[in-house]
């Protein structure tokens, strides 16, 4: 009897379980929006084994509600993304590989609307890392003790990623014209940038050898900006022996020559005045290059490649250099919402970076380590400065952390 009971009893229970799970299913509130499936292919370089294709990070990103999801490329270059709500969405591919030596690094992006299935096809730019690397750009500058604006101790910094000693001889930085304010004027010049200065580091090609792992800096002036009469005892850098000097000679002398440091060699200065200033709202996008040649071989290609805007005011001269000289590049922008306004194209920086704490904070953007061998630090370089970068951290120039 007790047995029978007990199976009426679950019976019973199971039933209503059961009836409750229906219940509750009927309940449920179905979704409001249909999902898409999203198909897209890039197009690897031609001829480029499977195997290098296989496993490129793709990240999704609705642009609308602010998410992501990642999905990695097959053997054919191709991803598949399944239950995609409608919106607006982004894609980049990140993607590295080695082969014979060289590590290539792939990048790509797009946007598109999803209000049905997707089929869609990128490029993708691939580039190599090189000897040198631009590891910090110091630009915002600070405030004095009174609240005063100062910018002075502006600087560059190259680094030596390689483990033979290098000559940087002749390594020329090269600021874009455009300040990132609006649509790039010469975005359809794909293959050379145009240039607003051209300082190039002197010598003769073994003047000037950089150890690995070691550095070079390139100071607006020259001097202790923390201790000088002239600085700002609020600043946070000492500048006294930069490696090399953005000096400006003029009659009025306002520029100050540091005592132990080298000139740079000024090749063009569109805008010359008594100083030379990188926007300190980060509007400098900036490329480390290698113009062939001597100084005067060098000087003789700047003054042959001038170019004016389609402009019948236009007045002012801006340099031309290819992109394959460009050994490094860095898109600093504004901020976020002047990113849309990038000037160098993908295959020298693929993304972009900036400060986000503003000018006059004294704060740099600094690369990211890789990792260290044998003591000797490697900056990461996929030329996608969205991934490369640390931004608005304190300047450390000749610190390797």
């Amino acid at each position: 009897m007790l047995i029978e009971e007990f199976k009426y009893t679950t019976m019973k229970n199971l039933f209503i379980f059961m009836l409750l799970i229906i219940t509750f299913s009927s309940c449920m509130k179905e979704a409001d929006y249909q999902t898409y499936i999203v198909d897209l292919s890039f197009n690897f370089e031609e001829g480029l084994s499977p195997e290098y294709k296989f496993g490129a990070q793709v990240v999704l990103s609705n642009l609308q509600k602010n998410y992501n999801i990642t999905a990695s490329t097959d053997s054919a270059g191709k991803v598949r993304f399944t239950g995609i709500e409608p919106g607006f969405y982004s894609a980049q591919l990140t993607h590295n590989y080695s082969d014979l030596g060289f590590v290539y690094y792939v990048n790509s992006r797009g946007s598109f609307d999803v209000l049905s299935d997707v089929v869609d096809t990128f490029d993708v730019a691939t580039s190599t890392t090189g000897a040198f690397v631009i590891k910090e750009i110091y630009f915002s500058g600070c405030l004095t003790p009174s609240g005063n604006a100062y910018s002075a101790d502006q600087f560059v910094e190259i680094y030596n990623q390689t483990d033979q000693v290098q000559y940087v001889d002749g390594l020329s930085i090269l600021e874009h014209e455009s300040y990132g304010l609006e649509p790039n004027y010469w975005s359809w010049l794909k293959d050379t940038i145009v240039c607003r200065m051209i300082w190039t580091i002197p010598g003769e090609g073994n003047d000037y050898p950089l150890n690995p792992g070691e550095s070079v800096v390139l100071a607006r002036d020259a001097f202790d900006h923390k201790s000088d009469p002239l600085g700002n005892p609020l600043c946070p850098v000492d500048l006294g022996h930069a490696d090399f000097e953005f000096f400006v000679f003029s009659a009025s002398g306002d520029d100050i020559d540091g005592a132990y440091s080298p000139n740079m060699i000024e090749d063009l200065f569109t805008f010359r005045g008594t100083d030379m200033v990188f926007h300190v709202r980060g509007g400098s996008a900036l490329a480390l290059a290698r113009i062939p040649g001597n100084d005067a071989e060098r000087k003789e290609f700047i003054a042959n490649h001038l170019t004016l805007k389609d402009d019948l005011s236009s007045t002012r001269y801006y340099g031309k250099v290819p992109n394959d000289w460009v050994i490094d590049a860095v898109e600093v922008v504004f901020d976020e919402a002047h990113a849309v306004y990038k000037r160098f194209p993908d295959e020298l920086d693929a993304g972009y970076t900036y400060n986000q704490y503003g000018s006059k904070t004294g704060l740099s953007i600094r690369r990211k380590i890789k990792e260290t061998v044998d003591g000797r630090v490697i900056y990461q370089d996929t030329n996608n400065s969205i991934e490369d970068f640390l931004k608005g951290v304190e300047p450390k120039p000749w610190i390797y952390e």
